[in-house]
């Protein structure tokens, strides 16, 4: 395999996303907030029912920033447009 095969780029990966789609990523923002902020609203909950305050309260503060991280790469990855290198099946396995 030579260098041009090596890094040749997707047509599909090469088109710009839809303008449909551009609105997602105006929305990354609260997702990410809303997420942190539904956890820790289920954490204090949990606390206020069991009687222990901080303890559910931060795990499930982490756990929505941990959720809303993951749902904003997942967005940008399903939009990003730049071309990456493609790895023939020989690469892939060693």
């Amino acid at each position: 395999m030579n260098e041009s095969e090596k890094y040749r780029i997707d047509p599909k990966k090469a088109e710009a996303p839809s303008p449909a789609a551009n609105f997602l990523l105006i929305s990354a923002g609260s997702i990410f907030t809303s997420t942190v902020i539904a956890g820790f609203l289920v954490g204090y909950f949990i606390d206020y029912l069991l009687g222990t305050m901080p303890i559910f309260f931060l795990a499930c503060g982490v756990l929505g920033f941990v959720g809303g991280m993951q749902k904003v790469v997942h967005l940008t990855k399903r939009l990003d447009n730049t071309g990456t290198p493609e790895k023939s099946d020989d690469q892939k396995t060693g």
